[in-house]
């Protein structure tokens, strides 16, 4: 996530500089930025630029400025407020798909205020569809029937997902166990209803980009996974593809960890890494000198990703082993 913090008085923007330097050491926290004053201007360069905007001000000062500019739920970043003094934590814009309620509780536990949220669903202890698509990274088609579904939910009628032998992960998750009916028609796609409603859960590509040591044993390998996408708190079982750079297309532990796994390893040519450029990425001296790239499993993981991929988990090393996820843009 790519978080902007914009700040207006000089107290808010001492919170806002503690806030950035606790999220700096957040792997999923992609970029953070802080911008003071000339609040107009910051939120039109950021809002479609930041996955999401903290503007520690007034809410009426945000509102006014964002009235204009919102644009549909699927796309607008999540915004959140805060108080100079840092007591509440407000999740004013995209709850759910852009990920404020979630954000707004993460940043209320580190700065040790009250998170403020306002969804119906979270309020009446229900697992909203578009909570599942934005923790598993899926799109909704169509988003305009969120809005049915929830209600359904809200209202205690039965909600199925389809079962589908490919998404059993799902059914790991007793947040969705205790909101939603297993559907009985084994679709192969993975389809939500109620009695007249239907939409459907259409997965993004999610990449895991590796990089190791020379001759890293395969369980290390699979340590480093798990551990990357625990920052994620997603299953393994979620990664559609492995990939890392050419220069790794011997590696045993790499080969047998993606052969273990049963996940396929797709392998990134020099080439390619080479001549790919991203500002979100890690640039490093000693990948550089030993291999002619500044990285292996961040550029390996966008590539494979598709266009406009964006990084979801910066590279994190575990042990030995380098992982970064990539998440591809439809």
């Amino acid at each position: 996530m790519k978080i902007a913090i914009l700040t207006v008085t000089d107290n808010g923007k001492i919170l806002g500089e503690s806030i950035m330097g606790q999220l700096t050491h957040d792997s999923t926290v992609i970029k953070a930025e802080i911008f003071h004053k000339n609040v107009k201007k910051n939120i039109e360069n950021c809002f479609n630029e930041f996955n999401c905007i903290i503007g520690i001000m007034a809410t009426g000062i945000m509102i006014r400025n964002i009235c204009s500019i919102i644009n549909k739920k699927e796309n607008d970043p999540a915004i959140l407020i805060i108080d100079e003094k840092g007591k509440h934590v407000i999740s004013l814009l995209s709850g759910h798909l852009g990920g404020a309620n979630k954000l707004a509780v993460k940043i209320a536990q580190l700065i040790g205020s009250d998170p403020v949220i306002t969804t119906s669903t979270d309020l009446n202890h229900k697992f909203g569809i578009d909570c599942v698509a934005s923790k598993y990274y899926f799109k909704i088609e169509p988003v305009s029937n969120i809005k049915t579904i929830n209600s359904s939910l809200i209202n205690n009628q039965v909600v199925k997902i389809d079962y589908n032998h490919d998404y059993e992960y799902l059914w790991e998750d007793k947040l969705i166990q205790n909101t939603y009916q297993k559907g009985s028609n084994k679709s192969k796609k993975l389809i939500v209803s109620n009695d007249s409603t239907f939409m459907e859960l259409v997965p993004k590509k999610l990449v895991l980009g590796l990089g190791s040591r020379k001759n890293i044993n395969y369980q290390q390998i699979i340590t480093a996974i798990k551990r990357g996408m625990e920052y994620l708190n997603l299953p393994v079982d979620r990664i559609d593809t492995l990939t890392t750079g050419e220069m790794k297309k011997n590696e045993h532990g790499i080969l047998k960890a993606a052969k273990t796994l049963q996940i396929p390893l797709k392998i990134i040519s020099e080439n390619k890494i080479k001549e790919y450029t991203n500002p979100d990425m890690t640039y490093s001296d000693f990948v550089m000198t030993k291999f002619g790239v500044g990285g292996v499993c961040e550029p390996s993981s966008l590539i494979e990703a598709g266009k406009n991929s964006e990084l979801i988990l910066r590279k994190t090393s575990f042990n030995g082993v380098t992982v970064a996820v990539s998440l591809s843009k439809n």
